[in-house]
């Protein structure tokens, strides 16, 4: 079986047209008792933390005839770290400067070494400067070349002090206002408070760049206006309109003094979406009618000039509880699914059991509707209550249900040609890699018995692409379960949480297992983004893989799904004698502990089964210690235990 496994991998790609392949979707639906936990979580909770600074190399012709760049960096740690990201980099002359108390400078001799930053095949080099043996202070950092190039220059050290930075959403509609909070934040146990009353930021402020590229600046205020809670608290905000649909770059640039005197010179890089919506409703009611036993189709008109529009659908469905004297609007149920608008109008579907088990009657309304894209999860039409016209329940219903929640209730009732299938006969295990990967697997596929792999090398898709890809791939086996590197364990957890595919007909067994997965984004998004500008190279931008959109796609996966996933962490070797990282550049942006791409607190799924973590073993190969998909312990445990 193993060797036709192997064949399998090679024959059948996974890169089959999305449009050539009938998806189709879930209709979700659970108690309640969920609906808090659906939806979106507080900005501060995907807030990234920063150690570092990241400094544009803009260069200006000199008197020698060349060209040169030189700022001061402030630096409030002892051990600095420096990383110079520039195409031509091996060309340029860096000179490094103290900055005495009488403002004299004395230079740095300094070795160098070629390292790599970056998340899966997209890997920008880097020359890192070693510097452990200088103390905190102001250096003054200079380059010069031949040509007039751009580039960054990321300063970090061992100091405990932070930057912390949200958005208020993960993305925006154009006309809105995108706003942004700076904050100080510690490790330090003498300061586990840090306000401004430590005078720890004095200014803040927001570079901005553009889709068009256009590039300004806009000041950050402490003083109690805007979304700012109090003046002086510490927490500083700055906002600005969104003009444009595309990526803006906006980077938070902070200074002040830590509370111990020394400088402290902070940055954090978001790329922040932005899309268009013309979406408006059409209805003053949704109504409801039977499609089939059990299911009512909820349906409300909205106008729009977009084609092939797809969008994430979640709504709540309220009743009036009879028990009560006074009429009392009662929860029934949350619904969601993954839908187009079809001649004018987009539908839900409920389960009238819902209705049965809370014993509601009407009238009824729907609430708390959102519409969102399903390549970022930006709300584009919000709508906070509808009347609802149902119809009578059934008398057919009412007689066969016996309490209790089923399959049907919480996903939809299976489609007829899953349900042909002959259940785990001839099931698979299917490997799936990560974003931008190359074959994470293959080094060690013969680890697994009875398995496929899946094939969309050095790609960037969204969790909503990856999945449906998965989705075409998989129609070619009757069943299949999934162990996935990276970004595969987020978009198999879509695709079973979404869509109707293979994975609802798998036997007994872990149904999805996953490794490295950052279910929780990963702060290195938003620095990829800068430095791939400059390079002009790369898999691009992915709004799933930021911290702000991770959570936003995460804001509607409901517990059933995620019980159905099995995940691993990892981290690098730590030994108390030396300076100990995956990945050495990603170590000055990411907390430990961490793989070298995600973090280990990022890399937690609530709701699913942590199956442990391990030091040792890093995200890719490469890195220091060996990469975690070659774990053969491990690998031949998810193999076994897996669902076919």
């Amino acid at each position: 079986m193993k060797a036709w496994g192997v064949s399998a991998s090679l024959l059948l790609t996974a890169s089959a047209s999305l449009a050539n392949t009938n998806h189709f979707p879930k209709h979700l639906a659970g108690p309640a008792e969920e609906i808090e936990l659906l939806q979106k979580s507080h900005p501060a909770e995907h807030a990234i933390t920063s150690k570092h600074a990241m400094i544009a190399v803009n260069m200006a012709p000199n008197k020698q005839g060349s060209y040169g760049w030189e700022q001061s960096v402030k630096i409030d740690g002892d051990n600095p770290k420096a990383l110079l990201f520039a195409p031509n980099r091996d060309k340029w002359q860096l000179s490094i400067r103290g900055m005495g108390q009488n403002k004299s400078q004395q230079s740095f001799e300094f070795f160098t070494r070629e390292t790599e930053f970056g998340m899966g095949q997209e890997q920008f080099p880097a020359t890192q400067f070693e510097l452990q043996n200088l103390p905190s202070g102001e250096y003054k950092f200079g380059v010069q070349a031949s040509h007039n190039e751009a580039g960054y220059l990321l300063v970090s050290s061992d100091s405990p002090y932070q930057l912390q930075s949200f958005a208020n959403a993960a993305g925006y509609l154009v006309g809105e206002v995108i706003d942004l909070n700076a904050s100080a934040t510690t490790s330090d146990k003498q300061f586990t408070m840090v306000t401004n009353d430590l005078q720890m930021i004095q200014s803040s402020y927001l570079r901005i760049t553009q889709p068009d590229g256009v590039t300004f600046e806009v000041s950050m205020f402490d003083d109690g206006m805007a979304t700012d809670k109090a003046a002086s608290d510490g927490q500083f905000n700055g906002q600005f309109v969104a003009e444009q649909a595309g990526l803006y770059q906006v980077q938070v640039i902070s200074e002040g003094l830590t509370p111990n005197g020394k400088p402290f010179y902070r940055t954090v890089e978001h790329v922040i979406p932005v899309i268009e919506s013309d979406l408006s409703l059409s209805t003053k009611v949704a109504t409801g009618a039977y499609s089939a036993p059990h299911k009512i189709d909820l349906s409300f008109g909205v106008d729009t000039a977009l084609d092939n529009g797809r969008f994430r659908v979640m709504a709540e469905v309220w009743g009036t509880d009879p028990s009560q004297k006074a009429a009392t609007a009662k929860a029934v149920s949350w619904l969601s699914t993954i839908a187009e608008i079809n001649h004018g109008e987009l539908t839900l579907q409920l389960d009238d059991r819902w209705l049965l088990d809370q014993g509601v009657s009407g009238p009824y309304a729907l609430k708390n509707i959102r519409l969102e894209d399903t390549q970022y999860y930006i709300n584009m039409l919000a709508v906070d209550e509808l009347p609802l016209l149902l119809p009578s329940i059934r008398q057919q219903s009412k007689s066969s249900y016996k309490g209790g929640i089923t399959e049907s209730m919480l996903q939809g009732d299976k489609p007829a040609v899953l349900n042909n299938r002959p259940k785990a006969a001839g099931g698979k295990l299917m490997l799936v890699h990560g974003y931008c990967s190359g074959d994470a697997w293959g080094p060690v596929q013969n680890q697994f018995s009875n398995y496929v792999k899946f094939t969309d090398f050095n790609q960037n898709r969204s969790h909503d692409q990856f999945a449906r890809l998965i989705d075409s791939y998989g129609d070619n086996f009757p069943s299949f379960g999934v162990v996935a590197h990276s970004q595969g364990g987020a978009a198999a957890l879509h695709l079973y949480t979404y869509y109707w595919s293979g994975l609802d007909n798998a036997g007994s067994g872990r149904l999805i297992q996953s490794v490295g997965t950052p279910y929780q984004g990963t702060p290195l998004a938003g620095n990829l983004a800068l430095i791939g500008d400059i390079f002009g190279i790369g898999c691009g931008y992915n709004g799933n893989l930021t911290t702000s959109g991770a959570s936003a796609w995460l804001s509607g996966i409901p517990t059933w799904a995620r019980s159905k996933v099995n995940y691993y962490t990892t981290s690098f070797t730590d030994k108390w004698w030396r300076w100990d990282y995956c990945n050495i550049a990603s170590d000055l942006v990411l907390s430990d502990p961490e793989d070298g791409t995600t973090e280990r607190s990022r890399g937690q799924l609530s709701g699913a089964n942590n199956r442990g973590h391990k030091t040792g073993q890093c995200h890719t190969e490469g890195m220091r210690d060996m990469a975690q998909t070659r774990d053969s312990g491990r690998n031949g445990s998810m193999s076994s235990n897996a669902a076919r």
